[in-house]
């Protein structure tokens, strides 16, 4: 599993054995969002009326994973900034 995860970009042997010995079924997460919620990568809500506000990226979950990707995404876009990879309509700079 850990050999899979290391082809996504950002996410090297480091990042990739600390995943696969953090979550030992990723079968009980129904999307990528509900496993970014349990590590708490997903800023928190405070909707009121339908109308939605995402607040900051909350601290629950697991710290050491939630850095580890961080800085895994960061280089990631760093890459590509420095690749001239920046003509994406979402993307600043």
């Amino acid at each position: 599993m850990s050999k899979r995860l290391e082809a996504i970009p950002g996410v090297g042997p480091l990042i990739a054995t600390a995943l696969v010995a953090s979550i030992p079924d990723p079968g009980v997460f129904r999307s990528g969002r509900d496993m970014s919620a349990w590590i708490g990568l997903v800023p928190k809500q405070n909707s009121t009326g339908g109308k939605e506000r995402l607040g900051n990226i909350s601290k629950a979950g697991n710290r050491y994973l939630r850095k580890l990707l961080v800085v895994g995404a960061l280089s990631v876009i760093w890459r590509a900034k420095i690749l001239g990879y920046t003509k994406h309509p979402g993307w600043s700079g």
